[in-house]
């Protein structure tokens, strides 16, 4: 199968037509990497190759420059198919290094290229891991990506996302995000152990019964990769919208005197499970009165490494399944 042929105008399969690429060679794509002739890398990538194609047919991918050749679906799904991973892995790599890719952001094939030559600890699985899950791998420095294979499971929405392509972009979107800039992956890594640390302590335990604030929590630990200080001013406004929502007030207005103080005394909390100095934790108080000064963010950036260099990593260890058994 060539994958080209019976195109609508626009150059893309037809319906049919694709659902039928994406069935069986997405199928004998997966039965490789279970019968372990391919990595986890060179799997992601050609799922992510066969989909481009599925969808866009001949313009899947436009070379970045005119003295390459132009990107020829037959050819790229036969190095996917028949490859062997020895020569696999430099064949995409120079793909994805020298092709931009239809209706895809640069951050996707950026972070297959980094996994591929073992840059990023991206972890591949074939569920959706749950928001502790995810959690406790940022604070071990990874990242899951979710790939769903099984036909027709892999067409269907998945959670708010229209089916398993657009998830698996998802999660490649937000391993860029962790990973492309070696500062800033250092102090999302800290915030995630110290949430980790947080909730271990019980410190979010009455908060996290309110329906309304567990689930902005769980975005914030699993679906939420910026820098440390909007993360902490995230956790500040779900706080402020809890305390208002069980005081029956309107989002814009005032909480009162006891609702400040008991955001306050959780923010102490936090302070002391972190093992901040004097410092930090008049930083991290003065949090509540909105955005931080820029001394005040670098003094609780600095206290965040300090705790996560002297944090018991292994602590965070999870149960997560072996990926081979998952797909």
């Amino acid at each position: 199968m060539s994958g080209i042929a019976d195109r609508r105008p626009d150059g893309a399969p037809r319906p049919e037509r694709a659902e039928s690429l994406l069935r069986d060679r997405i199928g004998a794509l997966a039965e490789r990497w279970h019968n372990g002739a391919i990595g986890d890398a060179q799997y992601a990538t050609g799922y992510f190759l066969i989909w481009q194609i599925a969808l866009h047919g001949a313009r899947f991918a436009s070379r970045k420059s005119r003295c390459d050749p132009r990107a020829a679906p037959k050819d790229w799904l036969d190095t996917i198919d028949h490859a062997e991973a020895g020569a696999l892995t430099p064949a995409l790599c120079g793909r994805l290094e020298r092709h931009q890719f239809r209706g895809v952001i640069p951050a996707v094939p950026a972070a297959l290229l980094a996994w591929l030559q073992g840059r990023w600890a991206l972890r591949l699985t074939g569920r959706i891991p749950s928001p502790r899950e995810v959690l406790a791998m940022q604070g071990r420095g990874e990242r899951p990506v979710t790939l769903l294979s099984a036909y027709p499971r892999m067409l269907e929405p998945v959670l708010s996302k229209a089916n398993g392509f657009e998830f698996f972009l998802h999660d490649l979107e937000h391993a860029y995000k962790f990973f492309h800039d070696a500062a800033l992956h250092a102090g999302q890594r800290a915030f995630f152990l110290a949430v980790a640390a947080a909730l271990d302590g019980g410190c979010f335990g009455e908060c996290l019964a309110d329906p309304g604030f567990s689930a902005r929590f769980d975005y914030l630990v699993s679906d939420m990769n910026t820098h440390v200080v909007h993360s902490l001013q995230y956790l500040r406004a779900i706080l402020i919208e809890r305390v208002l929502r069980v005081e029956g007030k309107a989002p814009n207005e005032r909480m009162s005197a006891g609702g400040r103080d008991s955001i306050a005394a959780l923010l102490a909390a936090l302070g002391e499970r972190w093992r901040f100095g004097r410092a930090a934790r008049v930083a991290l108080a003065r949090l509540l009165d909105g955005c931080p000064s820029g001394v005040d963010a670098l003094a609780i950036e600095r206290a965040l490494a300090e705790f996560a260099r002297a944090e018991d990593v292994a602590r965070l260890q999870t149960a997560f399944p072996s990926n081979r058994t998952q797909a």
